[in-house]
């Protein structure tokens, strides 16, 4: 049986956002497919088992030299900066790359915060991981050519790769979240909603996300008791959290805050689909971003695979898909009008909400793990480096000019107050 490693860039523990879930169901589900897997991340081998890992399965980053981490190991599967340690530490190591995320397009939403300096590190960060990876993953068709052209651009599509493999598929192909085949007995995480009431979900927010025209909508909607719960992001020391305070104060203006919209710590990953099933809607829409296009929505896989009706702004896969199978209302973003409609017709119920929901189950059944990772384990079934990277890839440069000097300056002042203690 052939040892994998799994390195994960976000710690998997109990409270853990998509990548750390990600990793802990490919560690759980790879070993049906006849391997053995090693999960290597930042949290500790304690709070992995936690997870539900076995404490043989963990090896901490950090608690050995990588290389000697990965020393048994057939191939890897990587994401995120730790992808950078593996390719530097163990050049000789099979390894498929994770863009499932494509973080470098959400981390620019932050530069107004946090200056440039994330965006010269993940540019060449992702510069890095696809001049020297072997495979790639990631999460839709929307996604695969976005990093076809990026791929292009290093060289990594070259005449010998295409001549071998006319449609790419052995280089970069769709490994998207999966759903379970059986769904673990409910138990509730909201309270029982009051005779009329309804639960509207929208989950963390994000800079790419619109809240504001959610509330401008749903102060359209008369006659009907909904709550609408927001979710608190379990890592604030490293997402900037502006958004949540500025809905914050615009549902206190509203004098929602605390009533009609409520907030929700970060559930444990093993009990998302309960609260997702507590929900009688999950509404999140965006602006019309990169990001948004590029993003694959878990939240709403798993919302359509539990039978919570979506309603979802255009723009991405999920989109796409929902309007393609009808199983849930697409609108335009930004606008209001629309959206309140929607929102009234899936609180008023009736037949057409239930077929929706309905082909929306159908929709989800397609994204079983085992569909979903094929791709994965035809790379680890017969692992192998890339011959022609040697030959024609070519790492360029990251350009990127000085922060300027009014963001200098503010993080400067912001540095010394926080030594001064405040």
């Amino acid at each position: 049986m052939s040892r994998i490693a799994l390195l994960s860039s976000e710690p998997v523990r109990p409270r853990m956002a998509g990548i750390g879930i990600r990793y802990l169901e490919l560690a759980r589900r790879l070993p049906a497919a006849g391997f053995e897997t090693v999960l290597i991340s930042p949290a500790s081998r304690e709070e992995s088992a936690a997870a539900g890992l076995a404490p043989e399965a963990v090896r901490p980053f950090g608690s050995a030299p990588l290389p000697e981490l990965v020393r048994d190991c057939a191939a890897a599967v990587a994401q995120g900066q730790l992808a950078n340690d593996l390719l530097l530490a163990a050049p000789a190591l099979p390894v498929a790359i994770d863009l499932y995320d494509p973080w470098l397009v959400e981390n620019l939403h932050y530069t107004a915060t946090l200056g440039l300096d994330p965006y010269r590190n993940d540019h060449t960060t992702w510069v890095l991981q696809m001049a020297r990876g072997d495979f790639f993953l990631c999460s839709s068709e929307e996604q695969r050519l976005y990093y076809l052209g990026f791929l292009t651009a290093l060289g990594r599509v070259n005449p010998e790769r295409l001549g071998a493999d006319s449609d790419l598929r052995a280089l970069v192909d769709t490994v998207p979240f999966g759903l379970p085949a059986t769904l673990p007995a409910h138990r509730p995480v909201l309270p029982a909603c009051r005779p009329g009431e309804r639960h509207l979900l929208f989950g963390g927010l994000y800079d790419w996300y619109d809240p504001f025209t959610l509330m401008a909508a749903l102060a359209r909607l008369e006659g009907h008791d909904w709550t609408l719960w927001l979710v608190r992001n379990p890592n604030p020391e490293g997402t900037p959290q502006r958004l949540f305070a500025e809905v914050e104060a615009d549902c206190r203006r509203r004098g929602w805050w605390g009533g009609r919209v409520r907030m929700l710590d970060w559930i444990a990953a093993e009990r998302r689909y309960d609260l997702l099933r507590d929900a009688d809607l999950l509404v999140a829409p965006h602006h019309p971003t990169l990001e948004t296009r590029l993003a694959l929505r878990t939240r709403f896989l798993e919302a359509l695979a539990v039978g919570c009706p979506v309603v979802v702004s255009e723009g991405g896969a999920i989109a796409r898909m929902v309007s393609e199978a009808r199983a849930g209302w697409v609108v335009p973003c930004g606008d209001e009008a629309t959206l309140a409609a929607a929102l009234a017709e899936v609180l008023a119920g009736g037949p057409e909400v239930a077929a929706r929901r309905e082909r929306g189950e159908r929709l989800a059944a397609a994204f079983g793990w085992e569909r979903a990772l094929a791709p994965l384990v035809r790379f680890l079934r017969s692992p192998r480096s890339d011959p022609t990277k040697e030959r024609f890839a070519f790492r360029p440069p990251t350009g990127a000019p000085a922060d300027r000097f009014g963001f200098r300056l503010r993080r400067w002042l912001d540095r010394l107050r926080t030594e001064m203690g405040g």
